[in-house]
């Protein structure tokens, strides 16, 4: 029979966080102790760990529901700022982990009004919670990738294909060009120049962007050293005449890159760094990192589409509790259904916008 903890102290989780996520062959990288860890320690005012450890009959831990509680309300932790949360649990015992939360969620149901599981990837253990609602979360479009570099290349529509191979030429012509992959010795200062480059095109259509707040800043510069240590980070920088003029902020997990943000000098735009940098991230997943997919994540812009992006969709998994708290936790769902369906025709518009989406 399986044991479930609840504990409030994330330190106790350290060992146990890190094999299962190594263990698990789907765990992402927002899943891993190093992303999740520093997100805690930057956004964990007003919330309490309320994290659920799964115990086999011999006391090995076999799952983990990394939540927090906000006023009655169970998310996991990282929500906000990462892609495909999920919980952990050894390979092939998700089903029973899954089953085991949720027995001991309901035992415990006036503890919580609301299991509220955003950005779940599709085939979570999440998803397999017995009473749940699924709900189809934002457009996460992922491009496969083939054994080699040149075979992805020629996958391209031949305009882009000329256009990567142009653009590099031109910027190796005019100027001493570079591609630099952060180190522990070029971390901070390659972070300072990604975040200054992605808001330097936010700045110029009068919004505020990801990074305008110091906290925000101070965040990714404590995710970013963890999974440098990790081996996870991939931060790629294209620099001219030793200027920084693009950078992509991308992680590597399992046989996947993923691309979270990435910002370039706009008084650059026609030579298009942006679009060589990204050619050559997705060089280095192949040929370096032996990956089969590029995660471009959440949002449906038109730019993922070009390199022949595909869709899929991340979940919302929601849980109730059954019993005398029962219609207040059905209310708040409810209100959190609507809400999702008005953000993604909301960040569906902004993206149309701002630079077209699929089809646009």
């Amino acid at each position: 029979m399986l044991k479930i903890h609840c504990v409030s102290d994330l330190g106790e989780l350290e060992m146990p966080w890190k094999l299962l996520a190594a263990a698990s062959q789907s765990a992402t990288v927002f899943q891993t102790w190093e992303w999740s860890a520093a997100w805690w320690k930057h956004n964990r005012a007003g919330k309490k760990l309320f994290a659920l450890r799964v115990e086999d009959s011999d006391g090995t831990i076999i799952g983990l529901a990394p939540l927090f509680r906000s006023v009655g309300v169970l998310r996991v932790v990282g929500t906000g700022g990462s892609d495909y949360l999920d919980f952990l649990a050894l390979p092939k015992r998700e089903r029973e982990v899954a089953e085991a939360i949720a027995q001991w969620l309901q035992q415990n149901r006036t503890r919580w009004l609301w299991a509220d599981l955003q950005q779940v990837w599709p085939g979570s253990v999440a998803e397999r919670l017995p009473g749940a609602q699924i709900w189809q979360g934002e457009t996460c479009p992922f491009l496969p990738l083939p054994v080699s570099y040149d075979a992805f290349l020629k996958s391209l529509s031949k305009k882009l294909r000329q256009n990567v191979g142009y653009y590099e030429r031109s910027m190796a012509k005019l100027h001493t060009l570079e591609l630099r992959l952060a180190t522990s010795q070029t971390l901070l200062e390659d972070m300072e120049a990604f975040f200054t480059l992605h808001q330097l095109r936010w700045r110029g259509r009068w919004m505020p962007g990801a990074f305008a707040s110091h906290a925000a800043r101070a965040f990714h510069n404590d995710a970013a050293e963890s999974l440098l240590a990790s081996g996870n980070l991939r931060l790629h920088t294209l620099r001219l005449d030793g200027k920084p003029v693009a950078a992509l902020y991308c992680f590597h997990k399992g046989s996947t890159t993923f691309y979270y943000l990435g910002g370039f000098d706009p008084l650059l735009s026609k030579l298009s760094p942006g679009t060589v940098l990204t050619a050559k991230a997705i060089q280095y997943g192949i040929e370096m990192d032996g990956a089969t997919r590029f995660d471009f994540l959440r949002g449906d812009e038109g730019y993922k589409y070009r390199w022949g992006a595909q869709d899929r969709y991340n979940q919302r998994v929601s849980l109730t509790p059954v019993g005398i708290v029962q219609p207040l936790g059905a209310l708040l769902a409810t209100s959190g259904r609507l809400a999702l369906s008005l953000e993604l025709r909301l960040k569906h518009a902004m993206h149309a916008k701002q630079g077209g989406v699929k089809g646009g």
